[in-house]
C-alpha cells in the first residue's frame, strides 16, 4: 500500500515539475531569473510553514541533522534550481530538458554509493528505455550549443542528485513538509543577495501574468511538488523515485502542446509509449517482486505451522 501511494505521489510531482516550464516562460518574458526564484521562495515558504503549522508535526531537529538540511537547501532548492535556470536560458529548451533527464542515472549511482541502496538490471533497462523516449522526443537540440549552458545544466543534475539522497538520509525522521520548509527557507536567504546583485543590470517587471505565475510556481510547483517529492522519497527508495524522471519532460511537452500550440509528431508518439514503458517496467517488476516475497513468506509460514 506504502508503494502505491509512493508511486501516486511520483505522477503528481512530475506532472507539476513539467508544468514549471510551461508557467514559467510567462514569469519570464518580464523578470530576471534569481528574481522568479526569490518570488516563487517567498511564496512557498509562507505556504508550508501554514501548512507545517496547521498539521502540527514539527520537530526540534537534531544537530547532526542540521548539515543534511543546508545541503538540501543549499545546493538543492537554491544552487540546483539556479543552475537549472541559467542552463534553460543559455541552451536550447530541448537539450536543456534532456540533459536535466539524466537525473535517474545520477541519483541511483548517489544512491548505491551513499545509502547503500541496490539497483538492479531492471532499473538500468527503465533508464535506458526511458531515456531513448526522451531522447526521440526532445531531439538532441539544434544550433549552436553553449558549453557554460551544458556545464550549467550538468551541475544541476549533480547537485539536485546529491540533495535527493541527502533527503533520503533525514526522511524518516521528519514531517516532509518540514524537510522542505527548512530547506527552501536557507534557498530563499542566499537567494536575496543573488537577487540584489542581479537586479542592478537586470529590470523586472511585475505584470498580473507574472504574478499569478509566480503563485502557481511558488505554491504548487515548489511547495506541493517537493513535499510530495519528499514524500515518495520516505515510502520509496531513491533510485526508484528517480525512474520517475522521464515523465517531467513528456508533461511539458503535452502542455506545449495545449498552451503554446505545438504539433504532436511520430517522435512525441514514439517517444512518450518508450517512457511509459520504462515507468511500467519500474512500477511492474517491483510490485511483482513485493508479492513473490509475500508468497514465499506465506508458504514458509504455512510450512511451519504443519
Amino acid at each position: 500500500m506504502k508503494k502505491k501511494t509512493g508511486y501516486i505521489y511520483l505522477f503528481i510531482t512530475f506532472f507539476i515539475w513539467g508544468s514549471i516550464y510551461v508557467v514559467s516562460k510567462f514569469a519570464l518574458d518580464v523578470m530576471a531569473p534569481f528574481m522568479l526564484l526569490l518570488v516563487r521562495y517567498l511564496v512557498s515558504v509562507a505556504a508550508l510553514a501554514v501548512l507545517l503549522k496547521l498539521r502540527g508535526t514539527r520537530k526540534k531537529v537534531k544537530k547532526g541533522d542540521w548539515k543534511y538540511i543546508l545541503i538540501v537547501g543549499a545546493l538543492g532548492y537554491f544552487v540546483s534550481i539556479g543552475c537549472q535556470v541559467i542552463g534553460t536560458n543559455l541552451l536550447d529548451a530541448s537539450l536543456a530538458s534532456l540533459i536535466n533527464a539524466m537525473n535517474p542515472i545520477s541519483i541511483s549511482i548517489l544512491a548505491v554509493i551513499f545509502l547503500g541502496e541496490k539497483i538492479y538490471i531492471k532499473d538500468v533497462v527503465s533508464i535506458a528505455v526511458s531515456l531513448v523516449g526522451v531522447y526521440i522526443i526532445l531531439g538532441a537540440g539544434g544550433g549552436s550549443i553553449s558549453a557554460a549552458g551544458v556545464l550549467a545544466s550538468v551541475c544541476s543534475v549533480l547537485l539536485w542528485s546529491g540533495a535527493s539522497v541527502a533527503i533520503r538520509r533525514i526522511s524518516g525522521g521528519y514531517d516532509p513538509v518540514q524537510i522542505a520548509l527548512y530547506g527552501m527557507a536557507v534557498a530563499l536567504l542566499l537567494n536575496i543577495p543573488a537577487a540584489g546583485v542581479e537586479a542592478v543590470s537586470v529590470h523586472s517587471t511585475f505584470t498580473a501574468k507574472a504574478v499569478w505565475s509566480c503563485i502557481y510556481l511558488g505554491i504548487v510547483g515548489t511547495a506541493v511538488a517537493h513535499t510530495l517529492w519528499n514524500m515518495s522519497l520516505k515510502l520509496l527508495d531513491a533510485s526508484v523515485c528517480s525512474m520517475f524522471y522521464p515523465l517531467q519532460p513528456l508533461t511539458s511537452a503535452v502542455l506545449g502542446i495545449f498552451f503554446l500550440h505545438e504539433v504532436i509528431t511520430w517522435n512525441f508518439v514514439v517517444g512518450g509509449l518508450l517512457i511509459c514503458a520504462g515507468v511500467l517496467i519500474t512500477v511492474l517488476f517491483t510490485v511483482g517482486k513485493k508479492q513473490q516475497r509475500e508468497v514465499t513468506g506465506g508458504v514458509k509460514q504455512k510450512e511451519k505451522l504443519e
